[in-house]
């Protein structure tokens, strides 16, 4: 018999030295490798337990769906990839995926007492970022179905401006089509995949989601790679968007006691929105400012809208949905505002320390100064997102607020019913404390057509006389891809005029973002 030679002693080394077949290619994760996730769990082994890990492919923790255990057929408990479940030493079931029970994946897991039994990642991650032709994130909705044409679920593009996340697939190894929502396997209008064992795929779905258009696909394809290393990515968190924004503004408001107003303003305004979002930390810092001039039926040309606005916002995240969350609101005003009368009139005006004076023959009377009056808003509580879906978002948020109402040499006109004097009236400062509620919620009407909407309520004592509260409401229309027809309704009661007032907005917005 021959002696084996130096090539096939190679030859028969050479399965040895291959990849694995079946093993993860951990080289595709976002997250870090599995061995690492396991050594970072912070869970204690107690006496008489063992531990169960499912490794996650993707960050942050949470994206992925939660996997089930159950032990003759009953539900024992669930974990979070990439975080360990306690159980008693014996044998469990693992359901792991998306998509209806037959279409989990099941594994087979024995824990020990007192060691942890790590479940191979033998399945497949997906990661599908919803873009339109300019690479931002739009909240459009796909289906992704099997190659039977089974669905596995609905997908949807995310709202940045709530700290949303994209989620994470874990499916069966396999080929998978992206749909649009209700069309069937057999559409020619599909995007395929292929999902390869223990790996992560990431793909960009561009959607034609301009108005007027089909809002059809039109691209399907890999990310390019990232200039980071993955350590890199995950430490720079950091996301900053800026609009700026023309508009066109028919206004009808309330804010005084002399009546309805109509006029006609011109408008900018600037939007910038940075974004700081972990795993467990979401923080969120927005800035308006907004200027214009308005044109009232015959009168002069007058400062029309004039809004400078800051809200800082920090979540906590104790899990996806919940968690404590700390927020600021400063608001004030650039320009001061004038009171024009057509002729000149005698004024009485009255301070805040209840002294009167009388101002003769004035044509103009500034009621409130540069900076005045300077609103602060500040809240502690607990967040909490009740619904999260494609049609619909709503944050609920319960927890103690303050308020503070900074005024100098701030008035109201108004005319006496008794006398029909024209009368200023000062108010002066004030500040409030109580339990604050806050709901957000956005919902999507239509394709071109979203609503936000946010109620702010202070509660101070048991009298509903002394609540007060904000209700901003603003209804978008996407008109092109650069021009909005945008619909505003805000409601507010403040402690200080204790009324209602009302403003309503008809705005044509031209947009540009940065």
């Amino acid at each position: 018999m021959r002696k084996p030679t130096i090539l096939m002693l190679a030859a028969l080394a050479l399965p040895v030295l291959s990849p694995v077949p079946g093993q993860a290619d951990e080289s595709t994760w976002t997250a870090t490798p599995a061995n690492a996730q396991l050594t970072r769990d912070p869970t204690l082994i107690p006496k008489g337990k063992g531990m169960l890990f499912v490794p996650a492919m993707s960050v942050p923790l949470g994206n992925e769906p939660s996997y089930y255990v159950q032990q003759d057929r009953r539900r024992i408990g669930s974990g979070t990839p990439g975080r360990g479940v306690l159980l008693n030493p014996g044998s469990y079931d693992v359901l792991i995926g998306n998509g209806i029970a037959s279409q989990l994946i099941r594994k087979t897991g024995h824990v020990l007492e007192g060691h942890t039994t790590m479940m191979k990642p033998d399945w497949a991650a997906l990661i599908i970022d919803v873009i339109d032709e300019t690479r931002t994130s739009v909240n459009e909705s796909y289906e992704l179905l099997d190659d039977s044409g089974k669905t596995y679920g609905l997908g949807f593009g995310i709202e940045e401006e709530r700290g949303e996340r994209v989620r994470t697939w874990l499916l069966k190894p396999g080929t998978y089509h992206v749909v649009r929502v209700g069309e069937s396997v057999t559409t020619i209008r599909k995007f395929s995949v292929d999902l390869t064992q223990g790996a992560l795929t990431q793909r960009n779905l561009v959607v034609d989601s301009g108005p007027g258009s089909s809002g059809d696909f039109i691209g399907f394809y890999p990310p390019p790679p990232p200039q980071t290393s993955r350590a890199e990515r995950i430490a720079v968190p950091v996301t900053s968007q800026t609009e700026l924004s023309g508009s066109v503004q028919a206004n009808t408001s309330q804010p005084t006691a002399t009546g309805d107003k109509t006029s006609l303003n011109l408008a900018v305004q600037m939007f910038n929105r940075t974004r700081y979002n972990t795993e467990q930390d979401f923080a969120s810092i927005r800035i308006i400012l907004e200027e214009g001039a308005s044109k009232v039926e015959g009168e002069d040309l007058n400062k029309g809208v004039d809004r400078a606005e800051v809200r800082a916002t920090y979540i906590y995240r104790l899990s996806p949905r919940i968690g404590p969350y700390l927020r600021g609101v400063v608001q004030s005003n650039v320009f001061p505002s004038d009171t024009r009368f057509r002729t000149p009139r005698d004024l009485i005006r009255i301070t805040e320390d209840g002294s009167i004076d009388t101002l003769r023959g004035i044509t103009e009377f500034t009621t409130t100064p540069s900076l005045s009056p300077i609103t602060l808003r500040e809240g502690i509580g607990i967040n909490s997102q009740v619904v999260r879906s494609f049609g619909l978002n709503m944050d609920v948020r319960l927890g103690i607020g303050a308020r503070q109402d900074l005024r100098t040499n701030f008035f109201e006109v108004t005319t006496n019913a008794l006398t029909e004097n024209t009368e200023a009236q000062e108010f002066g400062s004030t500040s409030s404390t109580g339990l604050e509620a806050v709901l957000i919620m956005d919902a999507r009407l239509g394709r071109y057509i979203n609503l936000d909407s946010e109620f702010d309520i202070l509660i101070t004592s048991r009298d509903t006389g002394d609540w007060f509260f904000t209700w901003e409401n603003r209804m978008r229309i996407a008109l092109t891809s650069f021009i909005n027809l945008d619909i505003v309704a805000d409601l507010e009661r403040e402690k200080t005029l204790r009324r209602l007032q009302g403003r309503e907005q008809l705005l044509l917005r031209f947009s540009r973002f940065f």
